[in-house]
């Protein structure tokens, strides 16, 4: 009891460490020269097909995400979860800072600069894009003809503008290898990472287009970020082999399409796969159920008590009863945001109200539908 005390009064509450990224907001930006506002509405007015595909994605609605909102009652209003969820100081209500890293340290201040519209954008285009007046990108500066100021910026094209937000350290004081958003270390494991692939290219489709209408056609990159709330990229995740011998089925599982772990992310996230048997008389036979997920222990120590999830490039087996009989082999999957009891203590203790919203925000999402698995 004395070990847990001490442990506890050491580390009180405190899930993940303060860094230049999770301590401070990006500093307070001054529109840029010859734009209307820091807003996504008027950068779309130009760039018209990227505004368009941030408006169908995650990002567009981090701060807006009716489970985040829920989240943050949960934590109490920590100001720093709004650091990743609203980069920008002047979509803050406050102004954090903190010279030692860490939390006994932050200092906490009224923003008088707060731009609550902004704020309601999440991960809005200026975040990513706007520093000291100027707009940064991919590209050279040679021959644009931008109205506003504009320069190149090689972050782009590494995983480091992802990493910011993407890559949450766990607290010194922990037993944890990896922090509680671990996907920027998870992605430097694996086969993808040896071959030098980068987040944006599973998540940041290449398309040649104009950059603004009326503009030549130059390579970029589509800005929708799928994830783990789109069926068609979680199809890419899985590919399975089977052998039928010796009374058993005996399926392997491969990570063989995403670059980091599946799932990833949020721990509550988790995938199941379920394999069954259909026989010639359309008979369905369950034979085996397997969830992937990474089980943390928050007080008074953080730790992970168990994690199946599957590296990047790595594989399992599973050994079933063969069911004796002429059929074919299926396999369900689907991805979890949450459990049923996750989701009912964020309604019942933290105010979390679904009636008014789309779909979008449903809990479990089907990814493989009665995928045929061959057998060898």
């Amino acid at each position: 009891m004395l070990i847990v005390t001490a442990v506890y009064l050491i580390n009180p509450g405190r899930i993940y460490k303060l860094t230049e990224n999770t301590a401070k907001f990006i500093p307070q930006q001054a529109i840029p020269a010859g734009l209307e506002s820091l807003k996504a509405g008027h950068c779309g007015s130009c760039h018209t097909e990227i505004y368009r595909e941030w408006q169908t994605s995650l990002h567009s609605k981090a701060f807006t995400d009716p489970y985040f909102k829920a989240y943050l009652r949960k934590d109490r209003g920590d100001p720093t979860c709004l650091i990743c969820h609203v980069p920008l100081q002047n979509q803050s209500p406050v102004i954090l800072s903190s010279e030692t890293g860490q939390f006994d340290d932050l200092q906490i201040s009224t923003n008088p600069d707060f731009d609550a519209e902004l704020q309601s954008e999440g991960v809005t285009c200026a975040g990513c894009h706007v520093r000291d007046g100027v707009v940064y990108g991919p590209y050279s500066t040679d021959d644009l003809k931008a109205p506003h100021p504009v320069a190149y910026d090689e972050k782009f094209l590494s995983k480091s503008i992802c990493n910011q937000c993407h890559d949450v350290p766990s607290r010194d004081f922990s037993l944890m290898n990896e922090g509680i958003c671990s996907t920027g270390m998870e992605s430097d494991q694996g086969p993808w990472a040896a071959k030098g692939f980068i987040c944006q290219d599973c998540h940041m489709e290449k398309i040649k287009r104009p950059l603004v209408s009326g503009f030549p056609l130059r390579e970029g990159r589509k800005h929708a970020w799928p994830g783990g709330y789109s069926s068609q990229q979680l199809k890419k995740v899985f590919s399975f082999n089977a052998v039928r011998a010796d009374n058993k089925l005996k399926v392997s599982i491969t990570n063989s399409g995403a670059g980091h772990k599946a799932p990833t992310g949020d721990p509550d996230r988790f995938i199941e796969l379920e394999f069954y048997w259909i026989d010639e008389q359309e008979k369905k036979s369950i034979l085996k159920t397997v969830e992937f997920k990474r089980q943390v222990i928050w007080q008074p120590i953080m730790f992970v008590l168990h994690d199946n999830r599957l590296a990047p490039g790595e594989a399992i087996e599973l050994v079933m009863s063969d069911p004796g009989e002429a059929g074919n082999l299926y396999v369900n999957g689907i991805y979890h945001v949450m459990s049923e009891w996750s989701l009912n203590r964020l309604k019942n203790k933290y105010g979390l109200d679904l009636t008014h919203v789309s779909k979008e925000w449903a809990i479990q999402r089907p990814f493989l539908v009665q995928k045929r698995i061959d057998l060898h």
